[in-house]
């Protein structure tokens, strides 16, 4: 009885054991996400980023060599760790930031299809700027969402034009016929219109039909 017992445990640890080298093998195998593999070791191609261009003025005055700073993480990548670079505004405040793409399975994983993708992309400000209860960030483009990449939210992020002056936004665009949400958020200094946004201004979110009544 006892042998009997241990041959059982062993059978399924030998199991466990090939189960287990069975996917690391095919992870390497098929690095690319062959569709011929199980769904779960696809590695799907993330879009961290699109291409990203954008200018800032003070003004309406050019801001030459302000530092900004991108952050991207995902929960499918890299333990969310965040990917972060930056780049200077040139002569005539104009700045860029390259695109960024991952390969994760996370989209494939029933534990990770909800994983979410931050963008963050902001300026710090003075410590002599920073007014009580204010964010210590310009904040250009602020977004929280699934790793499907957007085109019609991605021409944004090649329009991230703002003067420091500006009032900090917040958009709701509705996105439901790309098959997403209806109200994804997105914080920015930059002043866009688009005929998928509602725009919202302060704390209490009270909704904003044209810019001109931001002006003090």
């Amino acid at each position: 009885m006892l042998n009997s017992l241990l041959d059982k445990y062993r059978y399924l640890l030998l199991l466990t054991v090939s189960l287990f080298l069975f996917v690391i093998i095919f992870s390497y195998a098929y690095p690319e996400g062959d569709d011929a593999v199980f769904g779960f070791l696809k590695r799907y191609e993330v879009e961290l980023s699109a291409p990203v261009k954008g200018r800032i003025t003070h003004n309406g005055i050019p801001v030459s060599g302000m530092e900004i700073v991108r952050e991207l993480s995902y929960g499918g990548y890299d333990k969310g760790e965040p990917v972060i670079d930056y780049a200077l505004t040139d002569t005539n405040g104009e700045f860029s930031f390259n695109e960024v793409k991952v390969k994760s399975n996370a989209p494939g994983n029933i534990f990770g299809q909800d994983a979410r993708l931050r963008q963050e992309i902001y300026i710090k400000k003075d410590l002599d700027e920073i007014k009580d209860g204010e964010d210590k960030y310009y904040w250009l483009w602020f977004i929280s969402k699934n790793w499907t990449s957007v085109p019609y939210l991605n021409q944004y992020l090649m329009q991230l034009n703002a003067d420091l002056q500006n009032k900090e936004l917040q958009y709701e665009v509705d996105l439901t016929q790309f098959g997403l949400r209806s109200s994804q958020p997105i914080a920015s200094i930059c002043y866009w219109e688009g005929e998928l946004f509602s725009v919202y201004y302060g704390e209490n979110l009270e909704e904003i039909k044209s810019f001109d009544d931001l002006k003090d």
